[in-house]
């Protein structure tokens, strides 16, 4: 038997233990396959990073004063920068920006690989570290759920990973290889690619110190080299990007970043989110640790196998540090853990050849026994550990009803006539022919200051608050977390009203990160124009009740222009005022009582909304100072108004008064627009 084939034969147990990381993989794939060709956002800010890319394509820049046009996200500009770029020669859009962190992901499988080759020489088995290598992906690919499918979006996460994973390997053999000027370049380059890291997320910093640590342990010689070339890269293009967009460089990545809360409990929280989210990859690493050390005492040095162990372990140390950083920042979301669950997951992988190696002795069969039943017995758990955390790809890939939705949703946003605002879905927007503005994250970040600290600038967003307040959009979108925090945008209250509630086969939904969804459309706040033949009695357009005559708080002291608290979305309202018995709460009851008006028309014509039944929320018409008709809220009414009429014209010529109201202790009412005709 041939030593080749004797070699693959050895190699056949370490690809059954393997089998469940493989399906994990496999499990990625699909998912992946489900996902990367979809048109519409995953993620709710996915579409703003394909905004920054199209501003890149235009010229435009990204770092500039806050406005109605654009906001930057508080990344630095590597990752929209190359979006734009490629979308250059392949169309910039979803699928580009996906596939972009797809081939990170198979960078980085291959960089993992490249460990393992590195140490071929020394190994004289190959199934350990095949083994290992399947299981550090399998363990990697497991954790897809955990972040909640953050693996394969437009977003700067994985291809970070892939700069960050690549420059601390490639460094551990630059450090060594080569001699003069040759072996000061590689550590240089390694340098160049940790400090770029920092261009693509500002925590790429934490491992160009990092990566200083592994030349100053390899061959601290060449440290003034690594130190020359990072520092060269990340202070000189800090300086050029600050230089070109007069400051606005810093202040976004760096000032307003740094302004945002931090949170004690969830860094605390997070050691244990990350190094016990697969009990047993911690306790093989902590294992494998144990034994490395105790070899190098022995030995007074370490196995070459070992190195990639060593390696990824000091990594997963650093990037565990930096996911409890980042989950502790204020709007900060599982993806935070990437780092620390792909350096985990390749120590765990890289802990079988290790152990086998530590074990082991030349020309010792027993000894070499003895070693694989060791290596074995610690891929046995992490095999066991992507076998129960399998999951359903299903659930993170959009149905047919989210495509078809999607594509109900341009379809009317392409059919209005004018400017378009749709806060958190801008590249929806430009899907449909029209110009995007800004995303509802860039608002909340220059509008969000630090708990008893200052703001770092002003947090108004130039032009907006005047385009609201002058109407120039002409319909804007907004998702349901927007609904919750309109006060982000006080002018939209003011000057819009809600008009339309989206049916829900044009709501597609995002399937990673916040759960946000595109629920109603908001047009200006004008005045209703009565139908040809009618005239308004009434239309609220007052903050006050003058010539109403009140009784009891239900109705406050006017009309209002936003939903009270309980009062939910309310829908059909016009102009900026409408009338609502919500003032202190459902349990407040009233009665307003109007001026006298004539009744020169056939039908009076109400819009009306509110809950609870007729016979305690109504409006009574009154005519020469008799009750002669209601009209109420059907149970369950609902905030969205709807035509009510009442014949008058066996009263026509005389004086008539409404009456509003409230005898609930459970309901409202809800009034505006009463016409005559």
């Amino acid at each position: 038997m041939s030593d080749r084939v004797r070699r693959v034969l050895g190699a056949l147990p370490w690809l059954v233990v393997a089998l469940p990381a493989l399906y994990q993989v496999v499990l990625l794939a699909v998912a992946i396959k489900g996902r990367v060709a979809y048109p519409y956002d995953l993620e709710w800010m996915e579409g703003g990073l394909l905004h920054h890319a199209l501003r890149i394509q235009q010229g435009a820049g990204i770092y500039a004063p806050p406005s109605a046009d654009f906001i930057p996200y508080l990344y630095t500009p590597l990752y929209p920068a190359i979006l734009a770029l490629v979308g250059n020669v392949f169309g910039l859009g979803y699928t580009l920006g996906r596939a972009l962190s797809v081939l990170s992901l198979v960078g980085i499988a291959a960089v993992a690989a490249t460990q393992l080759l590195a140490t071929r020489h020394a190994q004289p088995r190959i199934g350990p570290p095949l083994g290992g290598w399947l299981l550090g992906l399998g363990l990697f690919a497991a954790g897809y759920p955990y972040v909640e499918g953050w693996y394969d979006l437009v977003r700067a996460d994985t291809f970070f990973l892939l700069v960050v994973t690549a420059g601390i390997s490639g460094l551990t053999g630059w450090s060594e290889q080569g001699t003069g000027w040759r072996g000061h370049a590689r550590v240089a380059a390694g340098g160049v690619m940790l400090a770029l890291a920092f261009f693509v997320k500002q925590t790429g910093i934490i491992y160009v110190a990092f990566g200083g640590f592994i030349v100053l342990v390899v061959n601290w010689r060449r440290l003034p080299a690594y130190v020359a070339a990072a520092g060269a890269i990340g202070l000189g293009f800090v300086a050029l990007l600050n230089s070109t967009t007069d400051g606005w460089f810093w202040i976004y990545t760096r000032k307003l970043h740094g302004q945002h809360d931090t949170n004690p409990d969830r860094f605390w929280a997070s050691f244990k989110n990350i190094l016990w989210h697969f009990p047993a990859l911690s306790i093989v690493i902590v294992t494998t640790l144990l034994v490395v050390l105790a070899t190098w005492i022995l030995r007074r040095r370490f196995p070459t196998q070992a190195r990639p162990f060593m390696l990824w372990t000091a990594a997963y140390a650093v990037s565990t540090l930096v996911g409890c950083v980042g989950w502790s920042t204020q709007f900060a979301h599982f993806n935070a853990y990437m780092p620390a669950l792909l350096h985990g997951a390749l120590a765990g992988g890289a802990a079988i050849p290790a152990l086998y190696a530590c074990v082991t002795k030349p020309a010792d069969k027993t000894r070499e026994r003895v070693a694989w039943t060791v290596a074995m017995l610690a891929a046995l758990p992490l095999a066991w550990t992507c076998w129960t955390a399998r999951w359903e790809p299903k659930r993170f890939i959009p149905t047919k009803g989210d495509l078809a939705a999607g594509h109900r949703l341009i379809a009317r946003i392409r059919s209005i006539d004018g400017k378009v605002w749709m806060p958190s879905h801008p590249w929806y927007v430009h899907l449909a022919g029209k110009t995007p503005r800004v995303h509802r994250m860039g608002i909340k970040d220059i509008t969000t200051v630090k708990q008893g600290g200052k703001p770092v600038i002003p947090g108004k967003v130039d032009r907006l608050e005047d385009m609201l307040r002058r109407h120039e959009f002409a319909a804007v979108f907004l998702d349901n977390v927007d609904l919750h925090n309109r006060n982000e945008y006080s002018a939209l209250n003011q000057n819009y009203r809600a008009a339309i509630e989206l049916p829900g086969n044009e709501r597609p939904r995002v399937y990673t990160g916040a759960p946000v969804v595109p629920v109603s459309i908001w047009v200006p706040a004008l005045p209703a124009t009565p139908p040809a033949g009618s005239h308004a009695v009434f239309d609220f357009e007052t903050s006050r009740w003058d010539g109403w005559q009140r009784s009891g708080p239900a109705f406050g002291n006017g009309p209002v222009t936003t939903a009270l608290p309980g009062e939910g979305l309310v829908l059909g309202a016009t102009g900026r005022y409408y009338a609502t018995s919500l003032h202190g709460g459902a349990k407040a009851s009233g009665r307003m009582t109007s001026p006298d008006f004539a009744l020169d028309g056939s039908t009076l014509v109400l819009h009306l909304g509110g809950n609870d039944d007729a016979t305690t929320v109504r409006v009574e018409l009154w005519v020469e100072g008799a009750s002669v008709a209601a009209t109420g809220v059907p149970r369950p009414g609902g905030s969205t108004l709807r035509e009510a009429t009442i014949d008058v014209t066996r009263w026509t010529g005389k004086l008539a008064k409404l009456v509003l109201v409230d005898d609930s202790d459970r309901g409202h009412l809800i009034l505006d627009d009463v016409w005559l005709r």
